[in-house]
């Protein structure tokens, strides 16, 4: 069945059908689970770059500084209690999938496995000076950001070759309305095996592009990528920045009015984040220039908002659900590399099913060169 038979019979997928083709694009592709469980592997069984000399030292200079009350004495021992464990569990290497929207998704990122190990005890690095720790955190970032590129890249591109060829030229659409969105969606297992076909003719065309013109269309998705990124981070910092001052002061003058800032802060960014969600799909697999992306992710967040929603909660859920079981097992035990292997599935697929997603309602919904 074509695309134009399938937008004036069915309508896009629904979330169950995304979320079913999702998985078996993954089916057909593990390969594309290695780079999630090669940088947990890292994260578990590699070196470690501890901060707990820096913590330490920043420990002592608040426990020196003379406190004007007793409330003040016992927050500043809160803080050192608080930073002295993180400190020892922190492992710098995480930054690798820190960046919201854009990271290979792991598990010990966000589970520590510990300080102990199957075979043996962990080699330890220290970061010992402010400047050090700067520099690794910049060059930790910018690492996990391509491998964040490759491996959403690599995604974006299995799930486009899955569409009919009617939805492809040379790998790129356009259109600034949405996909049909009229009539029933498609019932998971219906919709899954319709766009898991794979397209001879897609497939055909992909093979006819010059190795430099696939290097120049990944170049320049990876710059669109890094200045969203970049964006994301200066904004994030200097609205983060202004909040917590505010929220601090109201919390001095006024503590109710600060906590309740510092909710709306929290929902105020929620929100933000929501209507970001499909940029890197918009980028990666539509082709679409930055500002293209993000006003498309806006209008797909308002126009398609229930099952948005729908689909983020099933996502959220099932991640973060069996996240929790598959960080049960120890870092000392084997049994952890199942939880590894199985957040990699999990994770892979579903981030496939929010491609599949955004390609039924977006990327499928005209003809025309990627703007730059």
């Amino acid at each position: 069945m074509n695309a134009t038979t399938r937008e004036e019979s069915a309508g896009p997928l629904g979330v169950i059908g995304c979320l079913a083709a999702g998985f078996e694009v993954l089916s057909r592709n593990l390969w594309l689970m290695v780079l999630p469980v090669l940088l947990d592997l890292l994260l578990w069984l590699g070196p470690q770059l501890s901060i707990a000399p820096l913590l330490q030292r920043f420990n002592a200079f608040l426990v020196a500084q003379p406190t004007p009350d007793p409330a003040t004495a016992r927050q500043v021992e809160q803080a050192v209690q608080m930073l002295g464990p993180f400190g020892e569990q922190f492992d710098l290497l995480s930054l690798l999938s820190t960046l919201p929207l854009l990271n290979v998704p792991t598990l010990l990122a966000r589970h520590a496995p510990g300080t102990v190990l199957p075979l043996s005890e962990p080699r330890v690095l220290l970061v010992t000076s402010a400047l050090a720790l700067v520099g690794w955190g910049i060059l930790l970032l910018l690492v996990g950001l391509v491998l964040g590129f490759l491996y959403l890249n690599s995604l974006a591109h299995q799930v486009s070759l899955m569409c009919s060829p009617d939805e492809q030229e040379s790998g790129e659409a356009e259109g600034p309305a949405l996909s049909g969105v009229e009539g029933p969606a498609l019932s998971g297992v219906e919709g899954a095996e319709q766009i898991v076909g794979v397209s001879s003719g897609a497939l055909s065309r992909e093979l006819q592009l010059s190795s430099t013109e696939v290097l120049s269309r990944a170049v320049g998705k990876l710059i669109r990528v890094f200045l969203f990124a970049a964006g994301l981070l200066m904004n994030g910092m200097v609205f983060a920045s202004l909040w917590m001052l505010v929220v601090g002061v109201l919390l001095t003058i006024a503590q109710p009015l600060g906590l309740l800032v510092w909710a709306l802060g929290i929902g105020l960014g929620g929100y933000v984040a929501l209507h970001l969600l499909f940029v890197v799909p918009g980028v990666v697999l539509g082709g679409r220039g930055l500002l293209r992306a993000i006003w498309e992710s806006i209008v797909l967040i308002h126009t398609q908002f229930p099952s948005v929603v729908g689909l983020l909660v099933l996502v959220i859920v099932i991640y973060e659900g069996l996240g929790y079981v598959w960080s049960l097992p120890s870092g000392d035990s084997w049994l952890l590399l199942i939880g590894i292997l199985g957040n990699g599935c999990i994770a892979t697929g579903l981030t496939a099913a929010t491609f599949v997603f955004y390609q039924e309602r977006l990327a499928g919904s005209g003809k025309q060169g990627a703007a730059g």
